[in-house]
């Protein structure tokens, strides 16, 4: 397993985490307006995180050519 699909394993696992987050606030799951921030503040830092890998796969992409 090279570097680069090691990062894209893990940018995989980060979109499934943000899936559920998102899947557990459409049916209702939050019970208050903090879980809703925090869910959405997690969401937000899962999403930044899934780019940051990205941009660090096309530079390890990049430099191998």
């Amino acid at each position: 397993m090279t570097v680069s699909d090691l990062l894209q394993q893990i940018r995989k696992n980060l979109e499934k985490e943000k899936l559920e987050i998102a899947k557990s606030m459409v049916e209702g799951r939050i019970s208050d307006f903090n879980s809703y921030h925090r869910n959405v503040g997690i969401s937000e830092g899962l999403m930044q995180a899934s780019d940051i890998i990205l941009a660090t796969i096309k530079n390890i992409n990049e430099e191998d050519v």
